[in-house]
């Protein structure tokens, strides 16, 4: 087998089982193994609170050392974390060691990121979420070393907006019904959106469905208007999580 296609493969198990999660503990389970697939020790996946709030009340599942954990929220670091700083400004994901650097930062972002190796935090993988609402949040991986090729990262990508789209359907089940935002999506847009999960780029598809570039564009930004996302991997992982592809 392949890398590729063991990446494919371990993405697709995890959106599997995951979606037969009856709740957040079987969510950590499957995030858990999936995790292991692509090297990660420890993940966490949590809101990011204002500049005036504490973390504490964000966390929506966690993994990481307990240790770390505990001292994590006792210090308030995420008002001084660079990896949260990094996750407000851009949404896409990024290798700590590769985002983070060359980049100036200041003594407590240097402690923080110091201290994070005491607990074998020495690289991470994290993924931005950012909704069309405003709403923050992060999906975190932490290693010893990280070493993922672009296939495994986009995958990894995918896989962190799905268990965090899960954890949310948990925590609004019955509140939002999803069929509003799926009868909006139009079979066109539907077709788009399935082959952009299989990695073509809008010129492919353009050539694929006999339309030009541009009308292909158009037509994610459409799709992404009406499942509330706001990049390409967000727009696939929810269109999954909605059953619009498989």
């Amino acid at each position: 087998m392949s890398d590729r296609q063991a990446t494919a493969n371990a993405m697709f198990d995890f959106i599997t089982e995951s979606s037969r999660a009856r709740d957040d503990r079987e969510v950590l389970a499957c995030l858990d193994t999936a995790a292991k697939a692509f090297g990660m020790d420890c993940y966490a996946i949590s809101g990011i609170p204002l500049p005036s709030e504490r973390i504490d009340p964000y966390f929506m599942l966690n993994a990481w050392p307990a240790g770390w954990f505990e001292r994590y929220v006792h210090e308030n670091y995420v008002h001084v974390d660079p990896v949260i700083y990094r996750t407000k400004m851009s949404d896409e994901a990024f290798v700590w060691s590769e985002a983070l650097a060359d980049k100036p930062v200041t003594r407590a972002a240097k402690r923080v990121m110091n201290e994070a190796t005491e607990f074998g935090m020495y690289d991470g993988y994290s993924v931005p979420l950012h909704s069309v609402g405003g709403f923050q949040a992060i999906v975190t991986f932490g290693a010893r070393k990280v070493d993922l090729s672009q296939e495994q990262r986009g995958a990894l990508h995918i896989i962190s907006i799905y268990a965090h789209n899960r954890l949310r359907a948990f925590l609004s089940e019955g509140r939002e019904p999803k069929a509003p935002a799926v009868a909006k999506v139009t079979p066109r847009e539907r077709e788009v959106i399935l082959w952009c999960a299989a990695g073509k780029t809008n010129w492919e598809i353009g050539q694929i469905l006999g339309i030009s570039e541009k009308t292909v564009q158009h037509e994610i930004a459409s799709a992404s208007r009406k499942l509330n996302s706001v990049n390409r991997a967000q727009l696939i992982a929810e269109s999954i999580r909605l059953g619009l592809i498989r």
